[in-house]
């Protein structure tokens, strides 16, 4: 599974939506109990049935932009019956600000 998906530069307030693909290379039915994103705007889906060896599945991951200007790095942490338990996986990129209208002066 890619750790890292850069998004590159978009508006505030867009959601970037990525899908981190990946493989059962475990001799052992692979268990996601939990993905956990670092803040409120980033927000983790992620198969509940077990991945059967040999298999593949993905954790989708939404972040939204809103209120979040400037280079930004978000953080999911994977929690599975693998060793280690956690694994971490991140989406990051570049938030434009929407401009303000110009205020005239008195």
């Amino acid at each position: 599974m890619e750790p890292v998906f850069d998004f590159g530069s978009v508006d505030e307030g867009e959601i970037v939506k990525h899908a981190y693909k990946f493989k059962n290379t475990g001799s052992e039915p692979l268990v996601i109990s939990n993905c956990k994103g670092s803040c409120g705007c980033t927000v983790p889906t992620w198969p509940k049935e077990p991945i059967p060896p040999g298999g593949e599945g993905e954790i989708k991951v939404e972040f939204n932009s809103k209120g979040k200007p400037g280079p930004q790095s978000k953080r999911v942490t994977v929690t599975a019956n693998t060793m280690p338990t956690e694994t971490f996986i991140e989406i990051k990129g570049e938030v434009r600000g929407k401009e303000q209208p110009a205020v005239k002066g008195q």
